[in-house]
């Protein structure tokens, strides 16, 4: 759809054009030039997003790792089982 839109055909054009090539659309319906356009705009906007740099984001970061088996083997009194 891209390369025909490139090639300065109308929305109309490019959806009989691929009419003719056998497609339908996903509710098994010709394409339309509406059809066409919403494609190519997302299509767009997509690639927009794609292409946007974002910013590198650093922070400082630490993880402390604590060994709870003690912890959990107290018993209900709070004293390690004998």
């Amino acid at each position: 759809m891209t390369t025909q839109k490139e090639k300065e055909k109308t929305f109309d054009q490019i959806a009989d054009w691929i009419d003719n090539k056998g497609y339908l659309s996903v509710r098994r319906k010709k394409f339309t030039g509406n059809h066409v356009h919403a494609i190519i705009k997302k299509k767009r906007l997509k690639d927009e997003k794609l292409e946007r740099e974002c910013p590198g984001v650093r922070s400082y970061f630490s993880l402390d790792i604590y060994d709870k088996t003690l912890v959990n083997n107290l018993n209900s009194r709070g004293r390690y089982p004998i």
